[in-house]
């Protein structure tokens, strides 16, 4: 089969740019020929279809452009001929059986599923946030949850400037209110949700459940988990330091107690983190980068367990399953995805989103059971196996791509 794999990076920012690289490598290890459409980038990886890029933008980057390309970037994200036209030069040229989408957001723009209506190549997306029913895709602003845009009101986002800033929040309303009119979002022969929470929320805002599957994202694990009977001595927390992801709480909750934290992980907190860790007397430190997949490993192994304490609807956070790969537990959020992977005394432990006391009373219960945090580890080793392994990923996906084939 020939596949068009489809992503607004072509480099590792992320989890969804991770698991986008990680399809097209499942993909072509089963024999099927994979072409690449995505955005130029000075540190983009090497890709044999680079020369159908089109121009992006980031949030760091639009700040140095000219008024022209700034203004350039504002209309793309509105509707991208670029992406539009680069894209049907690809589809011309590779003649793809099926194109798969991950995130497009504002960088390629919906214009691209218009390539594929009326077309005889199918199109699914992997949907890795809210963006279809959101203009921000996270469904939280101001520091709460949010579904003000239910019903088209699209407008709530230019109110309360929920995308970037005013400038991009104005592009991102009007994004939505194009596509919306357009019926954009019934060009795609399915969406797929790695998260049942996702599915429901996006059937609530109107999208059609026929065109909904619910396909878990997988990982790579270890044959084994090490059987590690070292003193498991401290919480750990990996991932972006923003402020939809909770760490503020977790701190407030480890504060509290008298045990150590180490936090993995950059982002707009970094500093506001490194200020708690520096009073701490030793006991909070932040790593801000650490080298590869393996290294992090040893971290989880020696870890007691790992939290999850965001304040936003998560998808199917990877880092559960990772820390399931490792053999430990995990207390999460009782919010959005999270539920569905953590099984309450049996793989870890779910706690109020937000409520610092809540969260400290669980870190303390687990933190005094070692041998507990050893059996929930292998029990939450047991639940990936089963349930988010590649080929079981890859079994869900072909028989997805054969639906929508025979069905067009």
């Amino acid at each position: 089969m020939r596949v068009l794999q489809i992503h607004k990076t072509f480099r590792r920012t992320g989890g969804a740019d991770t698991f986008f690289f990680k399809t097209c490598d499942l993909l072509t290890e089963h024999g099927h020929e994979v072409a690449h459409f995505s955005t130029r980038h000075p540190q983009n990886l090497p890709s044999p279809f680079a020369s159908y890029f089109v121009d992006g933008f980031t949030y760091a980057g639009v700040k140095h452009f000219s008024t022209t390309r700034k203004m350039k970037a504002f209309l793309n994200g509105i509707y991208s001929f670029d992406a539009k036209q680069s894209l049907s030069r690809l589809v011309k040229d590779f003649k793809p059986d099926l194109a798969h989408v991950h995130s497009f957001n504002y960088q390629l723009s919906p214009a691209i599923f218009d390539v594929f209506k009326n077309s005889a190549v199918p199109l699914v997306v992997t949907l890795h946030d809210y963006h279809v029913i959101c203009g921000a895709g996270t469904l939280h602003v101001n520091g709460g949850l949010c579904e003000r845009c239910r019903g088209g009101r699209h407008y709530n986002l230019l109110l309360n400037s929920c995308y970037w800033n005013l400038p991009a929040s104005l592009m991102a309303t009007l994004s939505h209110y194009v596509h919306d009119v357009r019926d954009s979002w019934s060009t795609p022969s399915k969406f797929l949700a790695p998260s049942r929470f996702l599915q429901a929320k996006l059937i609530e805002f109107g999208i059609a459940s026929s065109s909904i599957a619910h396909v878990p994202i997988f990982i790579d694990y270890p044959e084994a988990p090490t059987e590690n009977k070292c003193a498991l001595d401290y919480v750990l927390y990996f991932g972006q330091l923003g402020p939809t992801k909770g760490i503020e709480v977790l701190l407030e909750a480890v504060n509290t107690l008298d045990c150590r934290l180490l936090i993995i992980g950059s982002g707009p907190l970094s500093a506001w983190v490194d200020e708690h860790c520096a009073a701490s007397g030793g006991r909070m430190r932040r790593i801000p980068f650490i080298s590869s997949r393996e290294e992090l490993r040893q971290y989880i192994e020696r870890a007691a367990f790992s939290a999850v304490p965001s304040i936003w609807y998560e998808n199917q956070p990877a880092t559960i399953l990772e820390t399931y790969a490792m053999g430990r537990p995990v207390i999460g959020s009782r919010l959005g995805g999270i539920p569905e992977l953590i099984e309450e005394n049996g793989t870890g432990l779910l706690c109020e989103p937000g409520n610092a006391t809540d969260l400290g009373e669980k870190i303390r219960f687990l933190l005094g059971r070692p041998d507990l945090c050893r059996e929930w580890g292998r029990n939450g080793n047991r639940k990936l196996r089963e349930e988010f392994s590649r080929e079981s990923h890859y079994d869900r996906l072909m028989a997805i791509y054969s639906s929508v084939l025979n069905a067009n």
